[in-house]
């Protein structure tokens, strides 16, 4: 199954093409400057590397958030354009979802933490390892209200495994919370890849689970946006 798979949600932009279980071709840019020009360039070039047509494609994923209100739409609105033209099955997935993949092997709790700025993160709880399985929504809140929810969800005196570009900022605070038990990544890991997105589209298109054109939106998590 080949699938195409972007995010846009963060500073860091990424496309990728995979074919079943491997990587084709991955292309990471960063897309803070004139990021609507440089989408469609890098989907081609991508698609070129894959030595593949946008009508070989078995279906397109997207990262829908949450993350940056103006690359989201971009990325959404890209990929669902890109869809219905070619009459391709779509599916949107959590950039958080994303981040914490890059660490789908880890044991134990693992969090993923992006910057929402006005003094709040966007985070989600998550179990790692070989029972892989989403313990929260995708939620929007200060630092010290994410952290006390932990306590309902990770196992006492367990080491919580924290990934994802709010550790810049917040980093300290998890620290100050929760000592040695909090465990931070590599901040190569911080990036929701274009593979990644892929690879969880395509275990949802594998189960028939797609969405809608006409209904996918993109997921902003505060209140009152759409």
């Amino acid at each position: 199954m080949k699938i195409l798979g972007i995010d846009t949600s963060t500073p860091i932009g990424s496309v990728a093409v995979i074919d079943s279980d491997n990587l084709v071709a991955e292309h990471t840019l960063n897309i803070v400057q004139a990021h609507s020009s440089r989408l469609m360039p890098a989907i081609d070039t991508v698609l070129k590397w894959s030595d593949i047509t946008a009508d070989n494609l078995d279906g397109c994923a997207v990262g829908i958030g949450p993350g940056s209100f103006t690359g989201i739409r971009i990325g959404v609105a890209t990929i669902k354009s890109l869809c219905y033209a070619l009459d391709k099955p779509i599916v949107g997935v959590s950039t958080l979802e994303a981040v914490a993949y890059n660490l789908r092997w880890t044991n134990g709790t693992i969090c993923p933490l992006l910057d929402a700025r006005r003094s709040e993160i966007y985070g989600a709880i998550f179990q790692g390892g070989t029972k892989w399985q989403r313990l929260s929504e995708d939620l929007c809140l200060s630092i010290d209200a994410f952290l006390n929810r932990l306590d309902t969800h990770a196992p006492p005196n367990s080491t919580i495994n924290f990934v994802g570009d709010g550790l810049s900022t917040y980093g300290d605070a998890v620290r100050e919370k929760l000592g040695e038990k909090a465990d931070f990544a590599d901040a190569i890991f911080n990036v929701p890849h274009g593979a990644t997105i892929a690879r969880l589209g395509s275990q949802r298109l594998q189960n028939g689970d797609i969405d809608n054109y006409w209904t996918l939106v993109p997921n902003y998590v505060r209140v009152g946006l759409y």
